[in-house]
């Protein structure tokens, strides 16, 4: 097996609808030196990657550690080699066996080897207790990993997967050292120490991250820049530092709108571009009445229009058509606008939902229903999608009021079951229903609905071990399952931009916001 190899998952579609406002990437010669200083809207609660689910969150550890695999930065649609130099995968599909970079040294000048791989995936896929894995659930497939030398490991799967390469690929699995794993189980939680091409600095709460230059890193020449100035900027803020060249990007996402302004105030300002794999939702709390009933949870979703939404929020917002829990492009279960119409609650007459609404919430005993929506303090896509979920209720005659938490008071929310309902989302590298659909498990760490439902489990690993027109078929039944029960209200597709000074080289646009974040191929061209 070639240490790249294609994804043939719908990426690549993905890939090709990309349009980079800045034109094509052209073949320069990286030059040495300068700080990037770029613009995060929010901080997070934990420096652990394996725990937090926010991309701020990797917007400042990624460049502190490395993965097994990882995606090509200059092209998304490739895995690469990380800290494994090459891989092979057995004729059945159920063995992964890595070889990996030698004289790879950690910050603190420890060495490197397979045991701290193993250390890390133990970790995530059976986290010790008190610890928290987000992302456990992409896991349990994994039945041993074992190290027969310091340089070699060795994965076995219980089942074969078609997505097992992006897994291993994913930014979230930062690699940490095993021989202070052994001796405190939740240092990462506290302390940015990886392997990476940036050795961490320091962190002012609230204002700055800062980095520097790892100049033992293992890719020869990298990184190129001395060091990285994150700025916790939020609002409009993060606008005016761009055009006032106090940050030199903002890598999470500038709106047309606001695209335009920076036109006009600072010419040399570029932007890219392309599509967006998030997906956003709205989730309940059903560990309280009256979530714990579907009959309330559907109501509340055929009270939105969609059709209304497609119209309003293109508008003030990167959202676009209205989607499901899945990628609606480019995933193994596409569905035509027509059968998307037919799944509950995504009628376009919108009339006739909110009678049955209306009927469904009076036989729940809750009519005209008082409830809380708890969203997050980030100007996009959250404010405008918040404004749109309170405005429909309302005109179904529920009694809705907002509360706009920081990223930590939200997360915080979310884990300890202080809510009614709440924007959530989805941010995935792929769109492979083993990735994605992990976020909607029962019992998964960062889904925060408290729902207990072993049919659901039964169908995702039905469909792991299907392939072909049989996956996708179970794929689809897992969707309208969710629907049927009114487990999640979908919300809406997304488009991305970002703005970048015209000096800042070698970072192209993924389609995720957690990708491209180590930022070891980014240049200033001063």
């Amino acid at each position: 097996m070639p240490s790249t190899m294609s994804l043939r998952l719908g990426m690549a579609g993905v890939a090709a609808a990309v349009l980079m406002s800045q034109g094509a990437f052209a073949q320069e010669t990286p030059k040495r030196g300068g700080v990037f200083r770029h613009a995060v809207e929010s901080e997070s609660n934990t420096y652990d990657c394996h725990a937090t689910a926010t991309s701020f969150s990797l917007q400042v550890l990624a460049p502190h550690y490395d993965t097994l695999l990882r995606f090509d930065p200059m092209d998304y649609t490739k895995v690469i080699g990380g800290l494994a130099e090459s891989w092979e995968q057995s004729d059945d599909g159920l063995k992964y066996t890595f070889k990996l970079h030698q004289g790879v040294k950690f910050h603190d000048g420890s060495d490197f080897d397979s045991k701290d791989i193993q250390a890390t995936f133990d970790r995530i896929r059976k986290p010790p207790e008190g610890i928290v894995s987000s992302r456990q659930g992409q896991w349990q497939n994994i039945d041993t990993i074992e190290t027969p030398d310091a340089n070699t490991v060795v994965f076995t799967l219980k089942n074969p997967n078609p997505a097992q390469e992006l897994l291993f690929a994913n930014p979230w699995n930062c690699v940490y050292s095993a021989e202070k794993l052994a001796e405190n189980p939740n240092y990462p939680a506290t302390e940015v120490m990886g392997t990476g091409p940036f050795v961490f600095v320091e962190n002012i709460k609230g204002s700055t991250w800062t980095a520097k230059r790892n100049e033992n890193y293992f890719i020869k020449d990298k990184p190129y820049l001395d060091g990285i100035e994150v700025n916790f900027i939020g609002g409009p803020g993060i606008i005016n530092a761009l055009a006032g060249n106090q940050v030199d990007a903002a890598l999470f996402s500038v709106v047309g709108a606001d695209q335009d302004k920076l036109k006009a105030l600072n010419p040399d300002i570029v932007f890219q571009n392309g599509p967006f794999t998030i997906t956003n939702f709205i989730t309940f709390n059903m560990t309280k009445a009256p979530f714990n009933d579907p009959k309330v949870r559907k109501a509340l979703n055929m009270a939105i229009s969609r059709a209304e939404g497609e119209q309003v929020l293109p508008k003030i917002s990167p959202l676009t058509g209205h989607g499901s829990i899945l990628f609606p492009r480019g995933s193994i279960a596409d569905r035509t606008p027509e059968e998307i119409e037919k799944l509950p609650g995504m009628s376009n007459d919108i009339e006739a939902q909110r009678a049955e609404a209306k009927k469904l919430l009076e036989e729940a005993g809750v009519a005209g229903m008082k409830f809380t929506l708890v969203n997050r303090t980030i100007r996009q896509p959250w404010e405008p999608l918040g404004l749109f979920f309170l405005d429909q209720w309302r005109k179904a005659g529920l009694n809705v009021d907002q509360v706009a938490l920081e990223t930590p008071q939200y997360f915080a929310a979310l884990q300890s079951k202080n809510f009614d309902v709440a924007i959530d989302f989805n941010n995935t590298v792929s769109v492979d229903p083993n990735e994605v659909l992990v976020k909607f498990l029962p019992g998964s760490p960062n889904n925060y609905s408290g729902l207990e439902d072993p049919k659901i489990r039964e169908m995702f690993q039905a469909q792991i071990k299907a392939t072909g027109d049989e996956r996708a078929k179970i794929v689809k039944q897992i969707e309208e399952y969710y629907l049927d029960n009114g487990y999640v209200i979908p919300g809406f597709e997304s488009k991305r931009g970002v703005a970048l000074h015209k000096d800042v080289k070698g970072w192209k646009l993924p389609s995720s916001t957690v990708l491209n974040l180590q930022l070891d191929t980014v240049w200033l061209d001063r």
